[in-house]
């Protein structure tokens, strides 16, 4: 998935807000204009960019996660 097209990224981004809401799966909070997908399982150990392992979270949220 490493060339998606602004359009592919887009309808993968509203399929996973259409499965799990524009609420934060960290801090359980409605999301706003930080959005981003985060990825359960990083890639880094072994996760993949499928839809199954994205989900959307605050960018602070995805953030402190991650550091």
């Amino acid at each position: 998935m490493a060339n998606m097209t602004p359009r592919t990224k887009r309808n993968r981004r509203e399929r996973v807000l259409a499965t799990h809401g524009r609420v934060c799966w960290i801090c359980g909070k409605p999301i706003g204009d930080d959005l981003t997908l985060d990825h359960v399982k990083a890639k880094s150990e072994g996760g993949s960019n499928g839809e199954e392992n994205l989900r959307p979270a605050h960018w602070k949220c995805n953030f402190d996660r991650h550091h």
